[in-house]
């Protein structure tokens, strides 16, 4: 049992650098996920509006992601 010894000591430091790097994971992981799924709706839309304007769609939403990822929303 973890606490069988005695009370456990956890460094406060150590719990922000911990919580700092999860934001900073669940980010990466967001806009990983935000772009997959915009590349999947290009390969979907394709059938119903073309090529052409599939790809305008899957650019245009990259931009807005990445300004967004710039400015911290995402």
């Amino acid at each position: 049992m973890a606490g069988a010894h005695g009370p456990v000591v956890v460094d406060n430091k150590l719990v922000k650098e911990h919580a700092e790097g999860w934001h900073a994971f669940t980010r990466f992981t967001t806009i990983g996920v935000i772009a997959v799924v915009l590349f999947l709706l290009m390969m979907l839309l394709h059938f119903f509006v073309g090529w052409g304007y599939a790809v305008l769609f899957m650019l245009v939403g990259y931009v807005v992601l990445t300004f967004a990822a710039l400015l911290g929303k995402v």
